[in-house]
């Protein structure tokens, strides 16, 4: 298999920076984007012809590449944009009334859970949330959802790989316990992760991203749905295919740049070349691994965390003082990003703080020392004052700052108290430097 180094030498990626978030929206390979650039000067070339006659027979082979991919036949499933438009496509088809209840998982994709709350404010319908610990068991989660259904459940969305907490659920033991309620399984990070028999789950709904971890452009993904179901779904956008059935309806939504869904077979293609299921065991190896290299450098336990996490993604819990509640996150991830370049997730759950960690076949055990380096850095927020606790956080800031560091004031100081291990690899040692030419010239 090939090396962390020479794979990344395959992407656009910054090799300044850290990346560690690829399930966030996945990265596109060059010899993908070359295929997909391709296609943009073919249609630029003649246009008209392209849209109107090449695309149609151009998206009915992406489309039923993707199917392959997943082990579907070739009408099974029909191309979305990403998880988000499959699931308003699903609660578009149910037509909600009042007194209808949706029920979602408090570890659900915050877009999906704002998506569910529209449809079911506009219907006088009701929202209702499976509140699931985070080290639960299978039992634990069918219990969940089963106590939030009634008879006027409608919908109940299972994330099979949960985006905040890198958790598998079992969906087919949910299905199987909510008999005739409807389920539909968000896998926006299945494909390319975690082979799924989609047919044998028992949803009525499946819908997955190709372009978080199986390398197609961004905007490729596939809605599934139980045979019973597909005459009454339809695209959301209505344009010439509309008539055509489920799932060549959704082939073309109008005038668009389809480009990047043509390309994807050069992003399963490029995920088989990579070494298939066979690579997706090496990330997850290095996941664990990475796992245990932060949670011992900030000392941090691993206990409590969910019992099945996904392939490719894991949870570490922060050290006390890095979150504080959910506002605490963007500001974490962005000293993170901007001082350190690491790309991470930081996420807020059940009232503690953790980050989520991917693998990818680029990433190398150091990926991960850099970013358990880089949260001892940022332990102590940057613009504390010498108010209550200050002084002592400033008397610990001198006493461990570098012989180099010169005499300044509390505001520059306290961010010598966990100097970064990375050194020159990340800009919060510059930074600091900065800060105190800054304040002894003033």
């Amino acid at each position: 298999m090939r090396a962390a180094a020479d794979v990344l030498s395959d992407f656009d990626l910054d090799p300044a920076v850290v990346h560690l978030n690829h399930g966030a929206y996945g990265v596109t390979p060059r010899v993908v984007d070359r295929a997909q650039q391709q296609l943009r000067e073919r249609a630029a070339g003649n246009p008209y012809r392209f849209n109107r006659i090449e695309v149609v027979e151009l998206l009915a082979a992406a489309r039923e590449a993707g199917c392959d991919f997943l082990g579907l036949g070739p009408d099974d499933a029909a191309l979305v944009r990403n998880v988000s438009e499959g699931v308003s496509t699903v609660l578009a088809a149910l037509q909600l009334q009042t007194g209808d209840e949706v029920v979602v998982c408090d570890h659900g994709y915050g877009a999906v859970r704002l998506a569910v709350q529209h449809w079911c404010d506009r219907a006088g319908a009701v929202l209702r949330v499976a509140r699931v610990p985070l080290a639960a068991s299978d039992d634990e989660v069918v219990q969940a959802y089963a106590a939030q259904t009634s008879g006027h459940t409608r919908l109940a969305i299972v994330d099979q790989i949960t985006s905040p907490t890198a958790a598998v659920l079992p969906v087919a033991a949910v299905a199987a316990a909510l008999g005739d309620v409807p389920v539909l399984a968000d896998a926006a990070h299945v494909p390319g992760t975690l082979p799924t028999d989609i047919a044998a789950l028992g949803a009525a709904f499946w819908v997955g991203n190709l372009h978080k971890w199986a390398f197609t452009p961004r905007g490729s993904a596939l809605l599934w749905a139980a045979p019973p179901w597909r005459e009454r779904l339809h695209p959301l956008v209505l344009s010439w295919g509309s008539g055509s059935g489920f799932p060549a309806a959704w082939d073309q939504p109008g005038t668009a740049d389809h480009t990047g869904w043509g390309a994807i077979p050069a992003g399963l293609d490029y995920w088989r070349d990579l070494g298939a299921w066979r690579r997706t065991a090496l990330s997850e190896a290095l996941v664990i691994a990475g796992q245990h290299e932060v949670a011992d450098l900030v000392g941090t336990e691993l206990g409590g965390l969910p019992p099945t996490p996904a392939p490719t993604m894991r949870l570490v819990r922060l050290p006390a003082g890095l979150l504080s509640g959910p506002d605490d996150v963007e500001p974490l991830y962005d000293r993170l990003s901007t001082e350190h370049h690491v790309e991470c997730a930081p996420v807020w759950f059940g009232g503690e703080g953790f980050v989520r960690v991917a693998g990818q076949a680029y990433n190398s055990v150091d990926d991960y020392r850099r970013l358990g380096s880089a949260q001892r850095c940022a332990r102590l927020p940057v613009d504390r004052g010498v108010g209550r606790g200050g002084r002592d956080a400033l008397g610990r800031a001198r006493r461990h700052a570098p012989p180099s560091a010169p005499h300044t004031s509390a505001a520059s100081m306290i961010r010598y108290e966990y100097p970064c291990s990375a050194r020159k690899r990340c800009r919060c040692w510059a930074k600091s430097a900065s800060t105190v030419s800054r304040a002894t010239t003033a």
